[in-house]
């Protein structure tokens, strides 16, 4: 009797081991959100050859000014992966804007950037495009000039102080 309690346990333990973390890895993803445009757009990330992991991941992030604390939370709508890269992924919706300014990428994607620090993939999926949004920064071309151009007046002035150690020793 002992021993058929014993494997009665290890076989529901089994079973619940195996259809919680084992089976998951194995299985597609299937979309649990009933939304039009995200369904579209799960298919447009499958079409293109992208593996689809997690839907709505979220984190928690919390700003402080002075004692008072606001808190909100990032959610990417997809997480994919392809060739062992995963990738924060926002679908586009019907309030985001036409035209797409600076100041809305740093809005409302710089930090799910600095959460992941990948590229995002924007999905468009009525048009059924993806476009990626990066963050870098980029120097003025002045900075280049004015680096550039110090670089060269020592080199001259290196060359100017040989030359004239060369004739004083001849």
């Amino acid at each position: 009797m002992v021993v058929l309690a014993i494997l009665t346990f290890l076989t529901v333990a089994f079973l619940f081991l195996r259809s919680k973390y084992v089976a998951s890895g194995w299985a597609e993803l299937t979309p649990e959100s009933k939304r039009e445009p995200m369904l579209k757009a799960f298919d447009v990330l499958q079409a293109e050859g992208y593996r689809v992991v997690d839907e709505r991941v979220g984190y928690e992030l919390s700003s402080y000014y002075g004692s008072r604390k606001f808190t909100t939370v990032l959610i990417a709508d997809y997480m994919i992966e392809k060739d062992g890269s995963r990738y924060p992924v926002k679908v586009r919706s019907s309030r985001d804007p036409e035209r797409i300014s600076g100041a809305w990428l740093r809005k409302n994607f710089f930090p799910l950037y600095e959460q992941y620090r990948v590229p995002i993939a924007y999905v468009d999926a009525e048009i059924g495009s993806i476009e990626w949004i990066d963050f870098a920064v980029d120097y003025p071309a002045h900075y280049f000039r004015k680096r550039w151009l110090s670089r060269a007046i020592w080199l001259l002035a290196g060359i100017a102080l040989g030359w004239l150690i060369a004739l004083a020793t001849h």
